[in-house]
């Protein structure tokens, strides 16, 4: 007996019977979700210590008091030589686990946050050279499934010493590592040209989506009786499951799939071109300025995004003198405007008809980059008299930027067309670079947390987004770049180096 598949042979597209399973011509939509889940559990697993290792440090005995050699020879002599079932010695491990003490340094604190982005930096390029050979479908599972054996380990780890957590959190980093790729072969493979700006605006909403599900779920979890490492199990699963799911139902390319109507088809292809296999053109992206601007305008944007995911609490609570209870719903509260606005100004990226592309994408960078540039420069102005008015300006701040899927991000799948995913690739790399250099730039100008040592933070970030966004508004274009267009890669010299869609790799078996 055949199993069940969502893939086709290729001589089936156009037999597709409008009758047939097909979600009402709305496939698309169903992937977009799909992958959107992905990336913000990937997101959240490695945001779930950010969350715990308050609840770590408790009353019980100090872990750290052993080395990390006695802490395994105590967790095999509880499992294996303990008087109980497997199961017994296994549950009163998790009771050894959720019950001891983990502190740690500031410095060891501040390594277990920052190795996440450096995994993710060390693993962007090879990540990318694989999707390429093997597709994007079973690489971002595969490291799906990394994030959650990673993130259901943790506890674990943590028991055994500070340096096998810190390799799990590198690893965490790694999982999150397929991100934009994802991000840029999706928009290109599933979506409808004239629908870019919201799928982009849609894809993105993993940076809110991740902190809004871990932050409840953590809170919740660390005072219940099952304590904190219940937090990392339930991401895990969840993980877990979304992956799954994804393998399952997620194929790189639209013909492939078996629920996707000729209807469909027909929408999604439309001014795509032909979408057949090529190479990356590297000589010509990497001496294009429109695609510097991009990526100006992207470390721009991320440099704001982490400043202010990072510190917001820190400067609410220091500087504008509001109690630790209320920093943590503030810091909320631009998560959720963040996200109906992108998908709002992703909706009216699409549909603008007052303007050509070329403008828009000008527009909205002015309001995302420009917009953000002046509140830190307002951020900078503000009293610490006047806390309510910093509070709605940092959240102005913080939301403005949501503008951003109809500005460079737009710009990027235009321009680079079916060589996107290759700008996105670099654009988790600056993501991960714009986490490290936050905490950096603080702490170079912040000691004691004064008004006047934040001042300079915010100019600094002030003069390098509206930096950022005149770049991109002399360079930024919204036109498909030359070397995209047919041809283009018989004339190049430029030899075979990053596959620009990814060969298929799924079965071929009729459903």
């Amino acid at each position: 007996m055949v199993g069940f598949s969502v893939s086709r042979k290729l001589s089936q597209v156009q037999n597709t019977s409008e009758e047939d399973l097909n979600f009402h011509h709305k496939t698309r939509f169903i992937i977009l979700i799909i992958v959107t889940l992905c990336l913000s559990i990937a997101q959240s697993d490695t945001l779930t210590l950010n969350f715990t290792i308050i609840c770590m440090s408790g009353d019980g005995a100090q872990v750290g008091n052993h080395s990390a050699l006695s802490n395994l020879e105590d967790m095999e002599m509880t499992l294996v030589n303990g008087s109980g079932t497997l199961r017994e010695n296994v549950e009163h491990m998790e009771h050894k686990i959720a019950d001891g003490r983990y502190n740690y340094t500031p410095s060891e604190k501040s390594l277990l946050f920052s190795l996440v982005a450096v995994g993710a930096m060390v693993a962007v390029y090879p990540v990318m050279l694989l999707i390429g050979k093997f597709g994007s479908r079973s690489v971002c599972f595969w490291m799906g499934m990394l994030s959650a054996v990673t993130t259901a380990l943790i506890p674990w780890m943590a028991y055994i010493g500070f340096y096998p957590l810190l390799v799990m959190r590198f690893l965490q980093g790694a999982g999150l590592s397929t991100g934009f790729t994802l991000i840029g072969i999706c928009t290109r493979q599933w979506s409808m040209q004239v629908q870019n700006a919201l799928y982009i605006a849609v894809l993105t909403t993993f940076f809110q989506i991740g902190p809004i599900f871990t932050m409840p779920v953590a809170g919740a979890l660390c005072t219940s009786s099952l304590g904190w490492p219940a937090v990392y199990y339930i991401h895990a699963v969840v993980t877990f499951g979304l992956f799954i799911l994804f393998y399952f139902f997620y194929r790189e390319n639209p013909t492939r799939h078996a629920f996707v109507s000729t209807k469909e088809l027909e929408k999604i292809q439309r001014d795509k071109g032909e979408g057949k296999r090529e190479a990356v053109p590297l000589k010509a992206i990497l001496t294009d300025p429109v695609i510097y601007s991009i990526w100006i305008s992207a470390i721009g944007n991320f440099m704001g995004i982490q400043l202010t995911m990072q510190f917001s609490p820190t400067y609410l609570n220091k500087v504008m003198g509001f109690a630790v209870e209320q920093t943590g719903t503030f810091s909320a509260i631009p998560q959720i405007v963040t996200f109906f606005l992108k998908i709002a100004a992703g909706y009216a990226a699409d549909k603008m008809r007052c303007c050509t592309p070329q403008t828009s994408v000008k527009i909205f960078n002015n309001l995302a980059l420009g917009g953000m540039s002046f509140s830190f420069l307002g951020l900078a102005l503000i009293p610490t008299s006047e806390p309510v008015l910093g509070l709605c300006m940092l959240i102005f701040s913080c939301s403005i930027i949501g503008f951003n899927c109809g500005a460079f991000f737009r710009s990027s799948a235009i321009y680079a067309a079916q060589h996107n995913h290759f700008i996105m690739g670099v654009n988790s790399f600056l993501n991960c670079l714009a986490s490290l250099i936050a905490p950096v730039i603080v702490n170079i100008f912040v000691t004691n947390d004064t008004w006047d040592e934040w001042w300079w933070v915010w100019m600094v970030y002030f003069v390098t987004l509206f930096f950022a966004n005149i770049v991109f508004q002399i360079y930024g274009k919204g036109v498909p770049a030359e070397w995209t267009k047919a041809g283009y890669g018989a004339k190049s010299a430029v030899g075979d180096v990053i596959p620009s869609i990814p060969k298929p790799t799924e079965p071929v078996e009729a459903p």
